[in-house]
């Protein structure tokens, strides 16, 4: 609020806070008088304040907020108890992935050996070799890789399924 004050400010405020129409001649003075302005604009604004009904600002029923205070209680509860669960989630993946990288540093030599001997004809026989009673270790070879390459797709689905949850 400003510092200065008017003459006609008290009386101004009584007819405000009364709720009497204002005349052109109060209007004027409010548009040329700052501190009046103010003074009346807070009166008014007390006024409808206090013309509410309490029933738009009641409380809700004890019940429900009861109710709601043992609901937030309960998965509070939950999210403490599935906190290990998630630790060891994580800790799952990160051993599956180590155990994956451990794999193929261990089998390096022999993958990139096999890798390199693809090649559709030889697909074709060792899936002939694989159908036969006596397939050979080639074809043991195939099934290793491929099984491989399945477990290691497995492992990249449940990293890309764990990082799109949180």
């Amino acid at each position: 609020m400003l510092d200065r004050i008017c003459g006609k400010q008290s009386s101004l405020l009584e007819a405000a806070a009364a709720g009497h129409e204002t005349d052109p001649a109060v209007v004027d003075h409010l548009a040329a008088c700052p501190a009046c302005r103010e003074a009346v604009e807070a009166v008014c604004w007390m006024r409808r304040m206090a013309d509410t009904s309490a029933e738009s600002h009641a409380l809700p029923n004890a019940d429900v907020i009861w109710w709601k205070a043992q609901l937030l209680r309960r998965w509070e509860a939950e999210r403490r108890a599935a906190a290990p669960i998630e630790r060891m989630h994580k800790a799952e993946l990160f051993a599956g992935l180590a155990s994956l990288v451990g794999f193929v540093v261990w089998q390096w030599s022999g993958l990139t050996r096999m890798l390199s001997s693809l090649s559709p004809a030889r697909l074709a026989t060792w899936s002939a070799q694989a159908t036969t009673a006596g397939g050979s270790g080639d074809a043991s070879n195939f099934v290793v890789l491929f099984g491989s390459l399945f477990l290691g797709a497995l492992i990249l689905a449940a990293v890309h399924r764990m990082l799109t949850d949180k």
